[in-house]
């Protein structure tokens, strides 16, 4: 193709390319921050920890449902 359209065609191309490299980014930012939101709720159901590091052992409160 030559003139107008060309250019056009070249640009249209460019824009595609921009559009999908915002939307992955865009994905791929959702997709962390929900990881990072299940990790958190997950923390905060097992035993009320703030950090899994700081998770404190219960071996008195399962001995009684080991054989």
């Amino acid at each position: 193709m030559t003139g107008p359209l060309s250019a056009a065609s070249r640009q249209l191309e460019e824009l595609v390319d921009v559009t999908a490299d915002w939307s992955v980014d865009l994905l791929r930012r959702a997709g962390a921050d929900m990881a990072d939101a299940v990790d958190y709720a997950a923390m905060h159901a097992i035993e009320g920890a703030t950090e899994w590091r700081k998770l404190a052992t219960k071996e008195h409160r399962y001995a009684t449902a080991r054989p």
